[in-house]
């Protein structure tokens, strides 16, 4: 059974698609925000 190298691993979060779905998250949740800035100080 192969084991994962320390190296192999990422940190703080459990698993590389934690950190690609935080990310993703991250993203959309900025892109919202300055969507919502920019309709709240056009109109």
């Amino acid at each position: 059974m192969a084991t994962i190298p320390e190296s192999e691993k990422p940190p703080l979060l459990p698993s590389w698609r934690a950190w690609y779905w935080l990310v993703l998250a991250a993203l959309t949740a900025e892109v919202a925000f300055f969507y919502y800035l920019t309709r709240a100080f056009a109109a």
